[in-house]
């Protein structure tokens, strides 16, 4: 039996017929991650122990240059597990918002020899991110055990929400970035930049409300919108065990709709623009 060709959509279309495709086509994702991860394990002597070493290394600098050098970690016995709550967490939405972004383009030869709804390339990218990530939670929880006793607990139970919450965002994310990356290739190599602000702005190296206690209202406002202090407090909470807020689930929540649906409905109303920009 052949596939059904992929819905070439118009903006006068409905994308819910182009959505119920890819989901009907979801295993072919699910394909295209798995062969990149093989891809990637392979040429590494390390294979899938560097999944785990990466992480800690970029960890371990953040730790010499924001915890000892410049010595952040002060009035926090646990700074350690504080760090690599947050840049584990942040890493997996930059990590796959890049390569998310970047997807249609790198994959442009099989866009152009498939039939298929090209919204499951950065659905593929996303479950690479998404692996990759849970890979890095095995030596955080070691570290973070043997260094302050945060073992896993009933507040572990939280890691399950914040994780789904953070890969819609995510995906939503690589949609959006994506629709972006094929006009303006130029985009992608801004978004690193972009990111390490993003990033610098966000709670990952210090804790939010240590940093504003004398902030005005309107600084501590626009920082809490920042969609990644939500999630970062979610993860802190699970990893942690620390006291969470209201606004960490509701910001997250909100953000995660919010991102996703537009995301899906803006990338497949525009699918069938694709060809003229990546032939």
């Amino acid at each position: 039996m052949t596939d059904s060709p992929v819905l070439r959509l118009t903006g006068r279309e409905d994308p819910r017929s182009y959505l119920s495709e890819a989901w009907r086509r979801r295993h072919f994702a699910w394909h295209v991650a798995m062969g990149g991860m093989r891809a990637r394990t392979s040429s590494s002597a390390l294979g899938l122990l560097w999944w785990m070493l990466d992480p800690l290394i970029l960890g371990g600098v953040f730790l010499l240059v924001f915890g000892v050098i410049l010595n952040t970690k002060r009035g926090d016995p646990n700074y350690i597990g504080f760090l690599l709550s947050g840049l584990f967490a942040f890493t997996y939405t930059r990590t796959t918002m890049m390569s998310g972004g970047n997807t249609l383009v790198s994959n442009a030869h099989l866009i152009a020899t498939q039939r298929f709804p090209r919204v499951l390339l950065p659905v593929a990218a996303v479950i690479q991110g998404a692996v990759a990530f849970v890979v890095s939670l095995i030596p955080f929880f070691l570290i973070a055990g043997l260094t302050n006793g945060d073992w896993p607990g009933l507040h572990t139970l939280v890691l399950l929400p914040a994780f789904v919450l953070q890969t819609m965002f995510n995906l939503g994310l690589s949609l959006l970035v994506a629709q972006l990356v094929v006009p303006f290739r130029d985009i992608g190599n801004v978004m690193g930049h972009l990111t390490r602000i993003w990033m610098f702005l966000s709670p990952v190296i210090y804790p939010l409300d240590e940093r504003l206690q004398n902030a005005p209202e309107w600084v501590v406002r626009i920082l809490q919108f920042n969609p990644m202090a939500a999630i970062l407090g979610l993860y802190r909470t699970a990893l942690l065990d620390r006291a969470g807020e209201a606004y960490h689930w509701w910001s997250s929540a909100g953000w995660a709709v919010v991102a996703l649906v537009i995301g899906l409905v803006t990338f497949a109303r525009m699918e069938h623009k694709l060809p003229r920009y990546l032939s």
